[in-house]
């Protein structure tokens, strides 16, 4: 079962490697080339992206995975996700264009001059395109459809580093953002081609008024999670926010970053080994295997990848913070050991909840989660180090609320 669950998994971590080494060169050539106040500025622009990404990546990126791997699934109730994307992206995209330009009128975000309608525009866009590339991905996995991703993130790699290529000692934050935004435009229009070609009968003598009315169940599916989760990924954003507005503020938070890099390389493996987890998890909870079978099978799978991800991570380390060049020093590891462990954990429970279909459940543990986060960083001086720890104390107190649940609510 081991082998199968990795050998599934092989492209789908090869895709996201490469991927994340994109990013990961995106990060090493601005804090090399740019002062840290601007890779700090930078940072805190990708996080804003990362703040609804995250919110769909936990909250209905599961879900997606789940109604796609399922034998009955029907091809409404999967597009209807898709409008359900669709449609969030829109309204996110038109409130963050509403937002600033009312800011500007007000001077509200005067501390962030930074912030022109042509970074606004390039931002707003990669929140939509992300939004929609992570309802391709979870379709495509839960079809176990690996090939078109892995695919997809080649052909996007390859565009988007010949740009690089002959604009790089350039580089500011406007460039940079401008290569996030032809890596996510190639790799959708990759994977909307593929489904256009090969799954045309997908959206051939679709019922509308059936969509809609789909559509609106996976709203009400997936409300109590959404809502979780974007108050976390807001709390997530808004300890970044503190820290940029302290003094030094956008050099702590690219002193922070730099280090915080290890855990989204972990975090993403990990949620990749997690979908195909949960892929099997829906399997197994449809052949009819109890609450206890279904957390012990995650358990073991997110322990085990967790333990050789953050071994490997103790090795890379050092190597790790010199690609970033020497004038970055924080020692961070046991700080994002620490978020890894406590991460990989939450993940397994989550996926379990998610199989059962304890939507109200995950919303508590993200809302007790994001407050005792947002209470931790409120009552420190705002640095790196007290940045780190505020993330792994939001996923301990997870664990713990998970466990509770688990323990005398859920289990018998």
């Amino acid at each position: 079962m081991l082998n199968k669950l990795f050998s599934s998994a092989f492209l789908l971590m090869l895709s996201t490697l490469i991927a994340k080494g994109f990013i990961l060169i995106l990060n090493i050539l601005i804090a090399r080339y740019t002062s840290k106040d601007t890779y700090g500025t930078f940072a805190f622009l990708r996080s804003t992206i990362n703040l609804f990404e995250t919110t769909f990546s936990s909250a209905v990126n599961p879900f997606a995975v789940k109604e796609s791997s399922k034998e009955n699934s029907s091809k409404v109730s999967v597009l209807a996700y898709g409008v359900f994307y669709a449609f969030t992206a829109l309204i996110i995209s038109t409130s963050c264009l509403l937002l600033w330009a009312s800011s500007q009128l007000i001077g509200s975000l005067s501390s962030f001059d930074f912030l022109t309608l042509q970074i606004v525009l390039t931002v707003v866009i990669l929140i939509s395109l992300t939004l929609l590339n992570g309802y391709s991905i979870s379709v495509y996995i839960g079809k176990g459809i690996y090939k078109v991703i892995f695919f997809s993130t080649v052909i996007s790699i390859v565009l988007s580093t010949a740009v690089i290529f002959y604009t790089y000692e350039d580089i500011n934050v406007e460039i940079a953002l401008f290569y996030m935004l032809i890596y996510q435009l190639t790799d959708l229009t990759v994977k909307v081609c593929n489904a256009l070609i090969n799954h045309t009968h997908i959206i051939k003598n679709i019922e509308y008024d059936v969509l809609f009315q789909k559509t609106k169940g996976v709203l009400n599916t997936v409300k109590p999670v959404i809502v979780g989760s974007a108050i976390n990924a807001f709390v997530f954003w808004f300890v970044r926010y503190v820290t940029a507005n302290s003094e030094n503020g956008f050099v702590a938070l690219a002193e922070f970053d730099v280090s915080f890099q290890m855990f989204m390389i972990c975090s993403i493996l990990l949620n990749i080994i997690c979908n195909i987890v949960l892929r099997n998890l829906t399997k197994l909870h449809e052949s009819g295997s109890n609450l206890k079978q279904l957390l012990s099978y995650a358990m073991q799978y997110m322990s085990l990848s967790c333990l050789l991800f953050v071994g490997v991570g103790y090795f890379l380390y050092d190597y790790f913070l010199l690609l970033y060049g020497d004038k970055y020093t924080a020692d961070l590891f046991l700080e994002v050991t620490l978020i890894c462990l406590f991460y990989s954990v939450a993940l397994a429970f989550n996926r379990v909840m998610v199989v059962m279909n304890k939507t109200y459940q995950l919303f508590y543990v993200a809302l007790t989660s994001a407050i005792v986060m947002g209470a931790y960083i409120l009552t420190v001086t705002a640095s790196a180090e007290s940045l780190a720890i505020s993330f792994s104390v939001y996923y301990l107190t997870s664990c713990v609320v998970y466990l509770y649940i688990f323990k005398y609510r859920l289990i018998k």
